[in-house]
């Protein structure tokens, strides 16, 4: 049995509506904080204004940070940093998808502890208390509001570097449904892929617990089951949704990610693909590549999901099945990748070390080539 440390300092709101309490918990850490979001979403939609005058309620000074990419970058979190550290804030509140909170984690970081974002980059890890960040997801895949990672691109080397560290769990999770109701088709899409991917890979990693797994196991099970419907806009799927993408979130807070998230890794620091569709490509030739090895696996996780079958090439297939139905692209040569790019793949993937070790099965070269292979041709 593997031995597991378990520490979530999360305090999770699960409920429509939460958004309301924004200001009752975030005037708990002061009277000045930084709200940061994406360039568009919660601006377009009413979110931003909503947010600020729940704020102003209890009396909170808020500065405003609108301009967090997908994908963010060490640049913008370098000047998100500069707005924090100049109005003297106290708290983050982070209220958009994955990248906005691993941005605010970072933001939360260097602002608190200094140095350069580089002196933190894995196989660094954080062990300083940060600044608390409250974390609002809008999409429901990086499970980000619960997840001890903040990954930010490096743009002088165009690589994703991962922050790892207990600190960098917020401090609070609001989820609320409500927030998914403008959430575009091919977003939920995207993100989702990434709950599929969270649990999968933490069941699968060598590193799986008793613990992680009941998390996985709940997770991939919601998911499985939801997905679909909640992709057709039926809300009470979307919250499922989101519980299974935080159940996700705490899975791989055990384990890690796998070569899953090595290969995808490339897809989204060259061409900027999401990050959820950029690891759902790999997810499938990968169990397909190591399907005998973790039959056992897969079995359990089939019987969790209740299966007709439990076999590993029945789970692979329904699997496909459910990336289908929403519109999930599952070949690197409809996302328009050549076969000009495949040594560049494997190169890049070979960078992620503390993935691959964490694989349940040990791949050199030639595994990578076979597995890439298989993603240009499904």
């Amino acid at each position: 049995m593997n031995g597991f440390k378990f520490y979530l300092p999360t305090r999770v709101v699960f409920e429509k509506g939460a958004l309301s309490r924004i200001g009752e918990f975030a005037s708990r850490f002061g009277k000045k904080c930084l709200l940061m979001t994406g360039k568009n979403f919660a601006r377009k939609h009413g979110y931003t204004d909503d947010i600020l005058e729940k704020l102003s309620n209890f009396e909170l000074r808020t500065h405003l940070f609108e301009e967090v990419e997908p994908n963010p970058t060490k640049k913008t979190v370098l000047k998100a940093v500069d707005n924090f550290l100049n109005n003297e804030c106290e708290v983050i509140i982070a209220f958009g998808g994955g990248s906005v909170i691993d941005a605010a984690k970072a933001v939360a970081l260097i602002s608190k502890l200094g140095g350069q974002i580089e002196d933190y980059f894995f196989p660094n890890i954080v062990e300083k208390e940060i600044y608390p960040v409250i974390a609002i997801p809008t999409t429901c895949g990086t499970g980000s509001e619960a997840t001890r990672y903040a990954v930010i691109t490096d743009n002088d080397e165009g690589l994703k570097k991962t922050i790892s560290g207990d600190p960098l769990v917020p401090r609070i999770a609001l989820l609320d449904v409500n927030n998914l109701k403008h959430i575009p088709k091919e977003v939920f899409s995207n993100t989702s892929a990434d709950t599929f991917c969270h649990a999968i890979e933490s069941f699968v990693n060598i590193k799986y617990t008793h613990l992680s797994d009941l998390f996985a196991k709940e997770s991939i099970k919601f998911a499985f089951d939801n997905v679909v419907e909640a992709y057709k806009g039926n809300e009470d799927s979307k919250e499922h949704m989101l519980y299974a993408s935080l159940l996700a979130g705490v899975a791989i807070n055990f384990s890690g990610s796998t070569a899953v998230h090595a290969l995808g890794y490339y897809l989204t620091s060259k061409h900027g693909i999401p990050h959820g569709l950029a690891s759902a490509v790999f997810l499938l030739p990968v169990l397909e590549y190591e399907k005998d090895s973790i039959s056992d696996r897969i079995y359990e996780l089939a019987y969790a999901m209740r299966l007709k079958q439990t076999d590993p090439e029945y789970f692979i297939n329904a699997l496909n099945q459910k990336f289908h139905e929403i519109g999930i692209i599952r070949s690197l040569l409809d996302l328009g990748i050549g076969y000009g790019e495949k040594e560049n793949i494997i190169r890049k993937a070979l960078l992620f070390s503390r993935n691959l070790d964490n694989n349940p099965v040990k791949l050199e070269v030639k595994d990578l080539t076979t597995i890439v292979d298989m993603a240009y041709t499904r």
